[in-house]
């Protein structure tokens, strides 16, 4: 007798069908974890925004180191959600010319994009490294924290954007590329 391993007997002889489990994917982890730290720190600033406007306008009591973790989670948010439209392929671009060339050549130019995209990558994560070298001896005034917690965010989102940018340049080299706004915008265009 064979017996499917996608169900399962509940209490009283019931079985119920689970959905199969997808394998551990270090690409979905890499995307999930910087989303959701993303979303967090955004509603931590935004709660953080309203205590401080509502302490300073209502209570007439400023919160002199409010300005600077407001800067800080700020950056943190921008740059690491850089990181994610990297991943996303969210970069903006104008497509025009690249929508008149043939399918091939389309391709072509995706996988140069890739790697150009990961170069800038690579160059901006070593820069961010550099400028955080010289910040560590600096201190934000208010936090009394070196300001190496502001400019880490660049070495973070450079390190993001370089394994995402690596991942998408794997995704175009085998062939699996998502539809780029070209091939919608040429197909809508013939349509009409």
């Amino acid at each position: 007798m064979e017996v499917d391993h996608s169900t399962r007997l509940q209490a009283g002889g019931v079985s119920t069908r689970t959905k199969p489990r997808k394998p551990f994917s270090f690409w979905r982890l890499a995307l999930v974890i910087p989303e959701v730290l993303c979303a967090s720190v955004l509603a931590l600033l935004i709660v953080f925004l309203v205590i401080s406007v509502f302490s300073r306008y209502a209570m007439d009591l400023g919160l002199p180191w409010s300005d600077e973790l407001a800067r800080l989670l700020f950056a943190w948010i921008v740059l690491v959600g850089f990181a994610i439209a990297v991943r996303h392929r969210a970069n903006v671009g104008v497509d025009w010319l690249v929508s008149k060339l043939p399918h091939g050549a389309r391709h072509m130019v995706g996988v140069a994009q890739d790697v150009i995209v990961l170069a800038f990558s690579v160059f901006f994560t070593w820069e961010a490294w550099v400028t955080v070298g010289f910040s560590l001896m600096q201190r934000m005034p208010a936090l009394d924290v070196t300001i190496a917690w502001l400019y880490g965010s660049a070495v973070a989102a450079g390190v993001l954007m370089i394994i995402y940018a690596v991942a998408n340049l794997i995704d175009s080299l085998r062939g699996r590329t998502p539809s780029s706004h070209f091939e919608i915008s040429s197909e809508t265009a013939h349509a009409e």
